[in-house]
C-alpha cells in the first residue's frame, strides 16, 4: 500500500516538475524583440501575471506565481516601466522587474486634446533627451484616424520608445477603459464621438452627463446641435499646418460659423462624422449613460458655471443675464 503510494506520489512530482520546467521557458528564442513593460503602483502578482501573460511574456500565469513564491520576490517588484522581451525565461522576467528601469519619461496627456496637440506633447518630453526615437511624423502617419482612441492618462516611457510603442500604448490603454466600461463595439462610434463634443462643451465631470442629456435630446427631435467645438475643429485642421499651433480658436465670428465642414454642427444635421478630441474616462461614461432632461440649451458664465435652458427665449434671457450679451 505505501509502495503504490510512493510511486504515486513520485509520479505526480515528475509531471509537477515536468509541467513546470516546461511553463517557466521562454515564450521564444528569439531575442530581437523588446516590449515596454508597465507595473502600476499597488499592482498584485496576480495582475502582474496577467498581464504578462495577454502580451505574451510568458507561458503560464500559475508557472510565472510559483516562480515568484520559489525566489521570494514577491514584495521586491517595483512599480515602473520595465523593456522585456519574450526570450527571458520566468526567472529573467520575475528577476527583472525588481530593478525598474532607471531612466523613465513620465508624460501625462491631458483629456480633449486633438492628435496633433498629443503628437506636440509627446515630441517635447523625448526631445529632452539624446538619442530619442520619437519621430513627430511617424506619430501623424500612425494615428490618422485615430482621433478619439488616443487615451488621456499619465505614461511612463523609456527613452529609446518610438512613436509607434507610444501609439500602442496609448490605443491599449484605450481598448481597456472600453472594456472596463463595457461598451459594446456597436455604441462604440457613437459615444466616443459624444464624449468627444464633451470634453470641450463640459466644464467638470458632473457637468458631463447633463451636458450629454442635452446633446442626446437635440439628436432624438432632429435638431441642429450648434456646437462651437466642432466648428473650432474644422478651422484648425484648415488653418494649422504643423502641430505646435492654436488649435482651437476662441472667438468665432459669424462667418466662422458658415465654415463649409462636415464637421460644422451649425450647418451639418446629427453628429460630426468622428470624434473631435481623445477623451477620457468621465467622457465615456457621461456619453453611455446621458442624463437627458427638458433642457435643450446651455452656456457657462464668466465664473464657469453652467446655466441650462428649455426653450429658446429661456436661453436668450440666461444670455443676457450671465453674458451681459444681447439684451434688448
Amino acid at each position: 500500500m505505501f509502495k503504490r503510494f510512493f510511486t504515486a506520489l513520485t509520479l505526480l512530482t515528475i509531471l509537477f516538475l515536468t509541467w513546470y520546467f516546461q511553463s517557466v521557458q521562454p515564450v521564444t528564442h528569439d531575442a530581437g524583440t523588446m516590449v515596454d513593460f508597465e507595473v502600476k503602483p499597488g499592482a498584485g502578482v496576480d495582475r502582474i501575471a496577467n498581464d504578462l501573460s495577454s502580451v505574451r511574456l510568458i507561458r503560464s500565469r500559475i508557472g510565472f506565481k510559483i516562480t515568484i513564491i520559489r525566489l521570494g520576490v514577491a514584495n521586491k517588484i517595483q512599480a515602473g516601466l520595465f523593456r522585456l522581451s519574450p526570450s527571458m525565461s520566468a526567472t529573467e522576467l520575475a528577476e527583472a522587474l525588481t530593478h525598474a528601469y532607471a531612466r523613465q519619461i513620465r508624460v501625462t496627456i491631458p483629456e480633449g486634446l486633438r492628435s496633433e496637440e498629443i503628437n506636440s506633447i509627446l515630441d517635447k518630453a523625448f526631445n529632452k533627451l539624446e538619442g530619442s526615437n520619437y519621430n513627430p511624423l511617424q506619430f501623424t502617419s500612425l494615428t490618422r484616424g485615430k482621433e478619439g482612441h488616443l487615451f488621456p492618462d499619465t505614461y511612463d516611457f523609456v527613452p529609446e520608445a518610438s512613436a509607434s510603442d507610444v501609439v500602442r500604448r496609448l490605443t491599449g490603454r484605450f481598448d481597456e477603459v472600453v472594456s472596463n466600461l463595457k461598451i459594446s463595439e456597436q455604441n462604440l462610434p457613437k459615444v466616443l464621438i459624444l464624449a468627444s463634443l464633451l470634453e470641450r462643451e463640459a466644464a467638470n465631470s458632473t457637468e458631463m452627463p447633463l451636458v450629454a442629456g442635452v446633446i442626446t435630446k437635440r439628436l432624438n427631435i432632429g435638431m441642429a446641435l450648434q456646437i462651437d467645438a466642432t466648428v473650432q475643429y474644422a478651422l484648425g485642421s484648415i488653418r494649422c499646418k504643423q502641430i505646435n499651433c492654436d488649435w482651437w480658436k476662441k472667438s468665432l465670428t459669424t462667418e466662422d460659423l458658415k465654415i463649409n465642414s462636415p464637421f460644422n454642427t451649425y450647418q451639418n444635421p446629427g453628429l460630426p462624422p468622428s470624434p473631435i478630441s481623445n477623451p477620457g474616462k468621465d467622457a465615456l461614461s457621461a456619453a453611455t449613460n446621458p442624463v437627458v432632461g427638458s433642457a435643450l440649451y446651455y452656456l457657462h458664465d464668466s465664473t464657469g458655471k453652467i446655466h441650462f435652458a428649455d426653450s429658446l427665449p429661456q436661453h436668450n434671457q440666461n444670455i443676457c443675464t450671465y453674458l451681459k450679451k444681447d439684451c434688448k
